[in-house]
């Protein structure tokens, strides 16, 4: 399977993104990404949600949910809200852990988050892996030092949250989020920085024989400028 998302992934492009709604005047857009790679399943890439109380999340059909990290942050009230709008999305759901699962833990710790997670049907990978329908799916844990990220083998997706670990990648297809676009982007969502260390912002990437795609993600804590906001979904 990863030979054959290898071949297609080149000819992927945002062409497929539908408009959901607009988020403030104009200035972001929420958006769907739909990448005709030749899984022979809907894998939807969900990332970035920093949940801050939503009741209902509206998404494209899909066969499996990858949550791709910064699931809540400290503004996130309570564990409970995390199960709430995770809970209700239906299965089978796999996530990984992003830095504000580390980082903000005053309002909801790392136990009380993954509990959290698990209790909303959620399978939570730490460096581990996970067979669905027939996609190896290797779950990589977030790491400070973003040279830290080891090379994955044998996985038909890597998810993780940091688009830098796919400096070390050797194959298979990258998911991941962390860098909300840019955040601040000029018009035409040109980022103007990048919190990635390698440079990374949105959209597609090849390495050798390994393929990324970095969502914008679909929520934040600082407002975003001409930065959409984005899922993604992989076909």
């Amino acid at each position: 399977m990863c030979l054959g998302v290898l071949r297609r992934a080149l000819l992927a492009s945002a062409a497929g993104a539908a408009l959901l709604g607009v988020v403030g005047v104009g200035l972001v857009r929420r958006v769907v990404t739909v990448l005709d790679l030749g899984l022979g399943k809907r894998v939807l890439h969900l990332t970035d949600l920093h949940i801050h109380g939503l009741a209902h999340l509206n998404l494209p059909d899909y066969d499996l949910l990858l949550i791709g990290g910064d699931t809540y942050d400290r503004l996130t009230p309570s564990a409970e809200v995390v199960v709430g709008v995770l809970g209700g999305l239906r299965g089978p759901k796999v996530a990984v852990l992003g830095n504000h699962e580390y980082w903000d833990r005053r309002r909801i710790t790392l136990g009380e988050g993954i509990r959290a997670l698990e209790e909303a049907g959620v399978h939570v990978l730490r460096d581990d892996w996970v067979q669905i329908g027939g996609l190896r799916i290797f779950g990589l844990d977030w790491r400070e030092d973003p040279r830290d990220y080891p090379p994955v083998k044998d996985a038909d997706i890597v998810l993780v949250h940091s688009p830098d670990a796919f400096q070390s990648a050797v194959g298979g297809l990258y998911l991941a989020g962390h860098t909300h676009g840019g955040q601040f982007c000029l018009p035409g969502g040109i980022p103007v920085a990048t919190n990635s260390f390698f440079g990374y912002a949105r959209g597609l990437y090849k390495r050798g024989d390994a393929v990324m795609y970095v969502s914008g993600g679909a929520g934040e804590m600082l407002p975003r400028v001409f930065c959409d906001r984005e899922v993604v979904l992989v076909k």
